[in-house]
């Protein structure tokens, strides 16, 4: 896969110094990766694993939320639920708990694409190459999840599938030699 970044420099939380290239992906996922050129320091997004098993309970959990058995919002989860509209197959579902609104067709949408993802990946696929995203979904169901910056990191937070991506930050053990230092330039001193 060849992805490119949009690529710039800030300051680096480590060393102080502006020699942080940051790297904003837009594929597969919006992700950020940050190293610095002048300590070391890295910050970076893991994806979640996926196994078959994980793939198991994820799919069970949106089933038992496609037909209303439990809050669409896995911070609640709770089993107050009724049905607000049924036309067909199409039904609307609200939690008496949390106030979460939801309907089955949304949630339908969320299954197929999990199981499109479990399919690809038991073909031999790469996770990265099947877990595609725009910016504010989730790239294992497609829920709009939006997303949490913490540094230069971009956090993902499934309520819905569960799926997460955990973010690494690699710290130097030794300070950069003095020359190193010297390369690069240090932020104005405010006041």
């Amino acid at each position: 896969m060849n992805v490119r970044c949009l690529e710039h420099r800030e300051l680096c939380p480590n060393c102080h110094r502006i020699a942080l290239k940051v790297c904003e992906y837009s594929e597969p996922y919006p992700r950020v990766e940050a190293t610095c050129e002048c300590c070391g320091y890295r910050s970076y997004d893991i994806p979640m694993r996926l196994d078959g098993e994980i793939f198991s309970r994820i799919l069970d959990k949106l089933a038992r939320k496609e037909i209303g058995e439990i809050c669409i919002d896995d911070q609640c989860a709770s089993r107050e639920v009724i049905k607000l509209l049924k036309e067909g197959k199409y039904v609307e579902y609200r939690c008496l708990e949390c106030g979460a609104e939801w309907n089955s067709e949304e949630v339908e949408r969320a299954l197929i694409k999990v199981r499109s993802v479990r399919r690809y990946i038991s073909n031999g696929n790469s996770l990265m190459d099947v877990l595609k995203a725009e910016e504010g979904e989730c790239p294992l169901c497609g829920w709009d999840v939006g997303h949490l910056h913490e540094g230069y990191t971009v956090e993902i937070k499934c309520p819905v599938c569960g799926y997460h991506n955990e973010f690494k930050e690699d710290f130097p053990q030794e300070e950069p030699p003095p020359e190193v230092l010297e390369r690069f330039e240090k932020p104005e001193e405010v006041g």
